[in-house]
């Protein structure tokens, strides 16, 4: 998502009929400290707050029932 500190990011996420938690990382703290080199990234975060799975693209739902049994 970009946009600077002045977006709604929960306007945003409806716009495009989000569900999942949707925050901004202005000004890019995360994509800083998690090497995103790509957009769209995504992150599967477990509950100890450990990053399960990175990608560049779109994860599948068999990645993510396969990273949450582990």
């Amino acid at each position: 998502m970009t946009g600077g500190a002045n977006v709604d990011t929960q306007a945003w996420a409806d716009t495009y009929g989000l569900t999942a938690p949707v925050t901004s990382d202005y000004p890019a703290n995360l994509a800083s400290e998690w090497n995103v080199s790509g957009i769209p990234a995504e992150h599967l975060i477990g509950r100890g707050g450990e990053i399960l799975i990175t990608n560049q693209y779109s994860i599948s739902e068999d990645v993510i029932e396969e990273a949450l049994q582990r």
